[in-house]
């Protein structure tokens, strides 16, 4: 059974879902949301912060006491292509860099619809390759993200091997926003439950990807739909979601797909959790546990130990 702490996720997206349906703000209210979405997780203690100002892309750092010295993580926000930053996401990046031990780029890549995709995958590469000539080799390098910057890590490792770059250490990914043609069936047996895109149904997700697709861009390129993509030669991936999503078949069908192409793949569906749960880090258990198992998952796939 979920925590009554739990349900505090699901309550704000409830909240979102009546605001959306009481406005004609549109994408500036969509924007305001993903801001405050720090609200329900803690501070990570031992974690400090810096401003990227030398960096391509703008951003800031989380960095954990005793980071190690020759490792690192690249996080990449979620928020629909249409929101989010580092200033709503810095509380979840801080938790999975205290876990992982790892010092921690969150990036504030251009956002749709000003900015249609490739820009995103575009500044995820460009911030990639930063890391890299900071010193850090690809393959002790960590692709991370949630919903969209899950999708997005996971375009990251595809791209790196389809230039022929050297791969990346792992991939985590937080509900990630695969099914972006929503075959799934979960978009209909998830809907009831599911308090963010639930109401949104297929033809809000037919909306959003409207909003940072283009017609050589759409929803069939690999980068953007991760189940239209060949997984082969991706590093190890953890890929997380919540029981009560409407993307849940979208990440197990991608699982599914990886592992039969030799893509060592940790799998976590967690019953009745809402989008992206591990917002509630420190807050809540099932929050809490998923990122002690990513720290465990990349100490592994990283030898840090």
């Amino acid at each position: 059974m979920a925590s009554k702490e739990s349900e505090k996720l699901a309550e704000l997206y409830r909240y979102w879902g009546d605001r959306r349906a009481a406005s004609n703000e549109g994408i500036p209210l969509i924007r305001d949301f993903y801001a405050d979405y720090h609200q329900l997780a803690t501070e990570a203690e031992g974690v400090s912060y810096a401003t990227v100002t030398d960096g391509p892309i703008p951003g800031i750092w989380a960095i954990p006491a005793g980071a190690a010295g020759d490792a690192a993580m690249l996080y990449i926000h979620g928020g629909a292509y249409l929101g989010g930053g580092s200033t709503g996401h810095r509380k979840l990046a801080a938790h999975a860099a205290k876990a992982t031990g790892l010092r921690t780029l969150v990036i504030d890549y251009r956002l749709a619809p000003e900015h249609r995709m490739p820009a995103q995958l575009e500044d995820s590469r460009a911030a990639f390759d930063w890391l890299v000539e900071l010193g850090y080799a690809p393959e002790r390098i960590v692709l991370a993200g949630d919903s969209s910057g899950g999708a997005l890590a996971t375009a990251v490792a595809l791209h790196l091997r389809d230039t022929g770059a050297k791969q990346a250490g792992a991939v985590v990914a937080y509900s990630p926003y695969y099914d972006v043609e929503t075959v799934g069936s979960t978009f209909d047996t998830n809907a009831p439950v599911d308090a963010m895109a639930g109401r949104l149904g297929r033809e809000g997700i037919a909306r959003n990807v409207s909003n940072f697709t283009t017609e050589e861009w759409d929803a069939s390129s690999p980068y953007i739909n991760a189940l239209r993509s060949d997984p082969t030669g991706l590093p190890p991936m953890l890929l997380s979601v919540g029981g009560a999503e409407v993307l849940v078949e979208g990440v197990e069908m991608f699982a599914k797909m990886a592992i039969e192409k030799g893509v060592e793949v940790e799998l976590e569906v967690v019953p009745e959790m809402q989008h992206v749960f591990q917002f509630m880090a420190g807050s809540a258990p099932e929050a809490d546990e998923s990122i002690a198992k990513t720290g465990r998952f990349v100490r592994q796939c990283l030898n840090l130990f």
